[in-house]
């Protein structure tokens, strides 16, 4: 067999074996089935070429010549839509075109192979084989299409490896290298067709098999396509297999050569040695490969959602920051297996960094580290707000990449090669910076893997999710050592504040004891003057009631009914004072419509909001009350109307903010149209308001108070409550003049102990 042909069966074979072994992962179902299509092609390819080669028939070489010019110009069609699928560049509209291109010239020049001699002539001997073909006057057009197409898929390779970085550059940097070489020595293959053997030929189909062994390292090494697991088993009982058939071959050897010619014993005792040994061994040499297999091509696998759960599981109880530390330096470099791992946190006083804790370094490494925040690598961290490692930056300053900072921060570029002199003195092979809130407050230092491997995109983005759920619990930490630092400090100043407090207590007590004589001086006077009216009246009639009685005592108690009448409504009239005093001084019903004395309600509703607008300096307002004294009671919800005046009281406070001579005047009146309703006035000469604010106070959510004062609740729900009472309330204002609020209340009807209204004759 011809080097040509044994290199064209090898390769057919084992693209064909890659191909499988790539289409048995599932992780990436589309990336896997174009692999295999790619590799499939390529094998019926190298499978026919040599059975062509080696035919001894003519007809059967022609045939095979003629049939492989169906997966020949397939070959760099299914690379470029490999390259297209593992790109994730097969949804642009340009390329999907030029790969649909390709795909029907493909089929056009199988069909016109099979069909016709103009791509395949014949075949003859020469070359030293029985027979090889002859290239038809079209083959030049297969040739072309092959090259460009071929071309095609390796520029954009060799674009997205120029743009990418780390993990996937080099996994591109060996897909391209691999491909090119392969092409490049396969493409030697066209050239015999027109009796031209130059190098590679005939070794051209090696640089095929040569691609396979490139693809296969980078799956072993870099992961190429997500394959990982497979290839470990793969190696692992490949070593195991060796291993048995190597123990088997050596107690076979030792039974034949030793036991049986020097001692006479039988063959069978050769066979339990070479089981004794394959037991004796089996489990270490599985450990071994397992080990081997770990460290040069693998870091040990984890589940990355389990990682982040266990490393943040528990973290915000640890009180104590020091342990804090060490528990995630510790958790890091043994669940991901670094040589070490140490954290510089921020100095709140000096605006540096400084190494507070280490594991894996020696203890005297991280005294001497004090970084400034002006530092490259800490202004690098603070910008670009990502994790970065040595190998990244070792690639920038190869290839001449100026790293500039993200759009819309400060215009200047990294110094690379600090950067990479920083991270070489922390002995650090990457930096996970850690924020609170947007603050830079600590830096993860990892040292190398333990695998020799290097920080993958993924390990990082775990590594930064770790900093950042750390953070908060490292200042929780942080803040609870100050705490304990200073808690004699604390207790002392406790001390004193616990005697101001008291000192602040007595005043209080003493100031409050002295608003409560005030408050209950105004309330006496408020009930002498609502109380002695109606109670002078009563005293009068009860006079002429016994002055009657003495002129006539034969007089019947109906000639004097209507004295009687008039006791009733003042003694009435002093029960519902009373009535609205004790609802004040308690909480009252909600929802009771009960006779209420409308001055009394409003002269105590009055310090609630000298209260409540104490911090804005209003004690200058003057407050002027005009309430009949012969006002009838007004009926109505105690703790509801109380919150309609306080409401219309704080507005017109608001209003005469910035005012000269401020003034509220409220009046009240009895209806002339309809004497069963009471009028009532709030009045301010404030600031006022235009008509279109006017037509809005009333609705829902509106207010002309600055954020966090206004709600736009208030005269919503001050006129829910007023029509609920059966009133309706209005408003009248022009800027600089002031403002009139004007609401009407139900009158509360009196009547005689025997159900006569007031006024009312007995019928007969």
């Amino acid at each position: 067999m011809s080097p040509f042909t044994f290199s064209a069966y090898t390769t057919g074979i084992l693209t064909f074996g890659i191909g499988v072994f790539v289409l048995l992962n599932k992780r990436n179902v589309s990336v896997s089935k174009a692999f295999f299509r790619y590799s499939s092609d390529i094998s019926l390819w190298a499978i026919l070429t040599a059975t062509h080669s080696i035919a001894t028939s003519k007809d059967v070489s022609n045939f095979c010549a003629k049939i492989m010019h169906i997966p020949v110009p397939l070959i760099p069609i299914l690379f470029f839509h490999f390259v297209l699928i593992f790109l994730k560049l097969e949804r642009i509209k340009s390329l999907r075109i030029t790969l649909l291109i390709g795909y029907v010239f493909a089929f056009m020049i199988g069909i016109t192979a099979i069909s016709t001699n103009l791509i395949v002539a014949g075949v003859e001997p020469k070359l030293g084989y029985r027979y090889f073909m002859n290239g038809g006057p079209l083959y030049f057009i297969v040739i072309a299409f092959f090259v460009l197409y071929a071309s095609a898929g390796l520029t954009i390779l060799l674009k997205k490896w120029l743009s990418s970085k780390g993990l996937e550059k080099l996994q591109l940097l060996y897909l391209f290298v691999g491909s090119l070489v392969g092409y490049s020595f396969g493409a030697g293959n066209f050239l015999p067709v027109y009796n031209i053997t130059v190098f590679p030929y005939p070794y051209g189909s090696f640089g095929i098999t040569l691609y396979v062994f490139v693809m296969a390292f980078a799956i072993a090494r870099y992961r190429f396509l997500d394959i990982e697991v497979i290839i470990r088993k793969t190696l692992v009982f490949a070593g195991l297999l060796a291993f048995v058939f190597g123990m088997f071959s050596f107690g076979a050897l030792v039974s034949q050569e030793l036991l049986v010619r020097y001692f006479g014993l039988r063959w069978e005792l050769g066979l339990g040695v070479s089981i004794f040994l394959i037991g004796l061994g089996y489990e270490p040499m599985r450990a071994f490969l397992i080990k081997v297999t770990d460290k040069h091509l693998f870091q040990k696998k984890y589940d990355y959602q389990k990682f982040l759960k266990d490393a943040t599981k528990g973290m915000a109880q640890i009180e104590s920051l020091h342990h804090l530390l060490g528990l995630v330096t510790h958790f890091i470099t043994m669940r991901m297996r670094v040589r070490g791992a140490a954290i510089l946190t921020r100095d709140l006083q000096e605006e540096s960094f400084r190494l507070s804790h280490l594991r894996g370094y020696p203890a005297e490494f991280g005294k001497a580290f004090c970084l400034s925040a002006q530092n490259d690598l800490i202004r690098y961290l603070k910008q670009e707000k990502e994790g970065v490692d040595i190998a990244r930056v070792k690639e920038y300053i190869q290839e001449g990449v100026q790293k500039k900072p993200q759009k819309g921060q400060a215009a200047f570029r990294y110094n690379l090669l600090k950067i990479k002199q920083q991270m070489e003195e922390l002995r650090a092979a990457c930096c996970i910076p850690s924020f609170l809130g947007k603050e830079l407050r600590n830096i993860l230092v990892l040292g190398e893997k333990k695998s020799g491997n290097f920080y993958t995109s993924e390990d990082l983005n775990v590594l930064f999710t770790i900093a950042q759920e750390s953070a908060i619990a490292i200042e929780n930490a942080r803040l609870y050592d100050e705490a304990l630092h200073r808690s004699q400090e604390l207790q002392r100043i406790n001390e004193e504040v616990q005697r101001a407090n008291q000192e602040l207590r007595n005043t209080q007590a003493q100031l409050i004891h002295e608003q409560k004589m005030a408050t209950l001086g105004r309330l006496a006077a408020s009930v002498g003057h609502e109380v002695n009216n109606p109670l002078t009246i009563l005293s009068m009639n009860v006079s002429r009631a016994i002055l009657r009685y003495k002129k006539t005592p034969e007089m019947k108690v109906v000639e004097i009914l209507d004295i009687f009448q008039k006791m009733e409504q003042n003694i009435g009239r002093i029960k519902a004072v009373v009535n609205t005093l004790t609802g004040l001084l308690k909480k009252s019903e909600k929802g009771k419509f009960e006779p209420l004395s409308l001055k009394l309600i409003l002269e105590e509703t009055l310090p609630l909001v000298q209260f409540q607008t104490y911090l804005e300096n209003t004690m200058g307002t003057e407050v002027e009350f005009d309430i009949p004294s012969n006002l009838p009671l007004i009926k109505g919800d105690l703790e509801r109307l109380q919150e309609v005046f306080l409401n219309l009281f704080i507005n017109a406070y608001h209003a005469l903010a910035g005012r000269r001579n401020p003034k509220i005047v409220v009046k009240a009146h009895l209806l002339e149209e309809d004497s069963r309703m009471v009028g009532i006035e709030f009045v301010d000469n404030g600031n006022g308001m235009p008509e279109e604010i006017q037509k809005k106070i009333f609705t829902y959510g509106f207010t002309t108070k600055g954020p966090g004062r206004g709600s736009g609740m208030g005269l919503y729900i001050c006129k829910y409550i007023i029509e609920l009472h059966g009133g309706e309330i209005k408003v009248k204002s022009q800027q600089g003049q002031g403002t009139t609020f004007t609401l009407t209340l139900p009158a509360f009807e009196e009547t005689n102990p025997i159900g006569i209204p007031a006024g009312g004759t007995l019928s007969a």
